[in-house]
């Protein structure tokens, strides 16, 4: 089962618990309001009447009831609360496991470099002669680019730190972000070659490494006996494969 996999079932569940908990809201402020049927609103307890012991106790039913009510609407919206975080994380994540993964990096990794060469491209217009001064002729090349007038004007009133145009960290940002994911591309790359190699092998995983460290990667998620055998030896999951020493192998798997 892929992470993405996982998240959507933890959606799946997540959904499931806020609607019970909101219907048993429901069903505890119904019988809240039940409770005291009959009694008009604001009457007073009859203290030497003979109904007050029934009027006191259809006041306790309903404060029970009705505490009852608030305490599974919060819990629904704990519940919505988190399931909106991880359609949200579903919506927007790239996971290494998608099939699409490198794919969907590649397109990321091109927009962005778009976008930095845009930023890149608008400074060199702004500090074009005359140096930092909005003449039309500059607003129309950054236009040119995309922009807005009211952005492209707003390029050239200095921010906190005294910068016109894009500042030197959001183009170091940038750098840094494609780099990061181009990285992320290899190591992608690198996890599916190691478990297109366990597949083809007749055990269903690979065992690679030197004569202390050890990598050890399956075609698909073994048994939970095996994971807690590799778990108990010291091996750690990263990168797709579990990491350990060699001589603590387990015997399963030598």
């Amino acid at each position: 089962m892929t992470r993405r996999e996982r998240l959507e079932r933890k959606l799946e569940r997540r959904e499931q618990w806020a609607a019970s908990a909101s219907a048993r809201s429901d069903e505890r402020y119904d019988a809240a309001r039940s409770a005291i049927e009959g009694i008009p609103p604001g009457q007073p307890i009859l203290v030497d009447h003979y109904s007050a012991r029934r009027h006191r106790a259809a006041l306790d039913r309903h404060d029970t009831r009705m505490r009852k009510s608030i305490e599974e609407r919060d819990k629904a919206a704990h519940h919505a609360a988190k399931a909106e975080g991880l359609a949200d994380q579903l919506a927007h994540s790239i996971f290494s496991d998608d099939p699409d993964a490198i794919e969907a990096l590649t397109a990321k990794i091109q927009a962005a470099e778009r976008d930095h060469k845009r930023m890149v491209d608008a400074n060199r217009i702004i500090r074009s002669q005359p140096k930092y001064k909005p003449a039309p002729e500059k607003i129309a090349r950054l236009v040119a680019l995309g922009m807005s007038e009211a952005v492209a004007s707003r390029l050239f009133v200095p921010d906190c730190c005294n910068d016109i145009g894009f500042p030197a960290y959001k183009l170091s940002n940038s750098n840094a972000n494609i780099h990061r994911m181009r990285l992320r591309i290899k190591d992608i790359e690198r996890r599916q070659q190691r478990t297109a190699e366990a597949a083809a092998s007749d055990r269903g995983f690979t065992v690679r490494g030197g004569e202390t460290y050890v990598v050890v990667t399956f075609a698909e998620k073994p048994g939970r006996s095996i994971l807690s055998e590799l778990k108990a030896a010291g091996f750690r999951w990263g990168g797709g494969s579990w990491h350990g020493r060699r001589n603590s192998l387990p015997e399963c798997l030598q």
